[in-house]
């Protein structure tokens, strides 16, 4: 009987201990917070609809219902703007599934209405469900105006530690805009007076030329030994491969396609290593075919297909000033990726970059990349100089800006290597004059969200406005 009392006081005492000890691992995850993901947007005359974005900390195992309060500054809903999903009696209720991190609504203008530019919504996240709560950035709003923002402290959406997204920001209107690096192949140049094209950088393209100028005399034997070649090897990478990326300073002299002659036998045929696409293990995204010629009304017109087909199919892209770039998808024709050239200033992703391990040049895939607009500039400040609460617009005249694509780059961050985990440089912050002569300065202050690669954040603060 005691041998039997023993035993069930040790179980007893057993069971307590494993339930203490996953109370206390539970109690260590800290609360799952609810935010918008940007306390202040505008939207433009040229707009007519913006979405916003309402993000959890973590996902959760259940639905988490969320209450949004809209209160209106000279603007009135179904008279002025509408949302959706739709408002009733000054509410939003929104849902972010189980298993998710967010969910969105969108304002939209009516049709017809003209506005001041004064006009205001504030949005109020009201409520959440258990275990959610409200977190600090619970308020935001939206200016029926372009904004030029004064300060903002932001996580930029990279989509996690498979770095789908490449995303653009614009400081200004305190914007992001994530696209999946995986939704184009090539860019085509819009400047007035050159013919340029770029491949998809973030996805691992390479492109090599061919002495043909015809795409359907050529076939799989033209091929032979790319497979190796264009192509990236991280853990062998070769000199070789270097002039089938584009240079990642941004220079589009030095692109894998050559200019775009206006003599069109002169277009010779390129064979395209589309690279891989987000996930683990990366999927191969194939092997094309291409020719590039301008026609006659200014724009470039694209001949591709796979390396074994007989015959190819045709589009033509047409030059667009609002744009640096318009951009194609072998699959899925003209797509959208970069905004105006306006409304983006930098932007964070997956890259084809370049390092030396000491014999020489090679290409190279990286994480976390800053590349600048091209008509934005930057200049780098050490805190030991000046410190980033002291850089007014008084010091703006002492610096060097400079214009290359990587300025930024990945100077803003150590480490990474076999010997060294990532980590923020909190010795150096960065000027930014963006293409409306606004200078920023900013400065990163996170790798990850919650230990996940994929989410930096970044400071900006407004010293001039242009």
């Amino acid at each position: 009987m005691k041998k039997q009392m023993l035993k069930i006081i040790t179980v007893t005492l057993l069971i307590t201990v494993l339930v203490s000890g996953c109370r206390k691992r539970e109690a260590m995850l800290p609360d799952n917070l609810v935010n918008f993901e940007t306390s202040q947007q505008g939207i433009t005359a040229s707009e007519n609809s913006i979405n916003f974005k309402i993000k959890l900390e973590r996902p959760t195992d259940r639905d988490i219902a969320v209450t949004i309060s809209i209160a209106e500054q000279g603007v009135f809903y179904a008279t002025d703007y509408v949302t959706t999903p739709a408002a009733a009696a000054g509410k939003l209720q929104l849902l972010i599934p189980s298993g998710n991190t967010e969910t969105s609504f969108t304002v939209s203008k009516v049709n017809g209405v003209l506005f001041d530019g004064d006009e205001q919504l504030l949005f109020d996240i009201y409520s959440s469900a258990s275990p959610v709560f409200i977190g600090n950035r619970k308020q935001l709003a939206l200016n029926f105006a372009e904004l030029v923002s004064g300060s903002t402290s932001a996580v930029i959406n990279g989509g996690g530690a498979l770095f789908p997204n490449k995303t653009f920001i614009d400081l200004s209107a305190n914007r992001e805009t994530p696209v999946n690096r995986g939704n184009w192949d090539l860019g085509f140049y819009t400047g007035p007076d050159d013919f340029r094209v770029i491949l998809n950088s973030s996805s691992a393209m390479m492109a090599k030329q061919l002495a043909k100028n015809d795409l359907t005399q050529v076939t799989a034997a033209d091929t032979i030994g790319f497979s190796a070649e264009v192509a990236f090897n991280q853990f062998a990478p070769t000199p070789v491969s270097l002039p089938y990326i584009d240079y990642p300073n941004g220079d589009l002299t030095r692109t894998a396609i050559g200019a775009i002659s206006s003599i069109a036998t002169d277009n010779k045929v390129y064979i395209v290593n589309r690279g891989t696409g987000p996930g683990n293990p990366a999927p191969a995204r194939g092997w094309k075919k291409v020719r590039i010629i301008r026609y006659a009304g200014g724009g470039y017109t694209l001949q591709y297909a796979d390396i074994s087909a007989t015959s190819f199919q045709e589009m033509n892209i047409a030059k667009d000033d609002k744009y640096f770039f318009k951009y194609i998808s072998f699959d899925n024709g003209s797509v959208n990726v970069e905004p105006e050239k306006k409304k983006w200033d930098m932007a964070w992703s997956y890259f084809s970059n370049t390092t030396n391990f000491g014999a020489g040049e090679v290409p190279y895939l990286f994480q976390d990349i800053i590349i600048i607009n091209r008509n934005v500039q930057v200049a780098k400040v050490m805190t030991a100089t000046k410190a980033f609460a002291d850089f007014d617009s008084t010091n703006i005249a002492a610096q060097t800006f400079l214009t290359t694509q990587t300025a930024i780059g990945s100077d803003w961050r150590s480490g990474g290597g076999p010997t060294s985990s990532p980590a923020v440089r909190t010795d150096r912050y960065y000027i930014i004059r963006d293409g409306n002569n606004n200078y920023y300065k900013l400065r990163f202050t996170a790798l990850t969200q919650n230990g996940e690669r994929g989410y930096p954040a970044y400071e900006s603060v407004l010293i001039k406005r242009g």
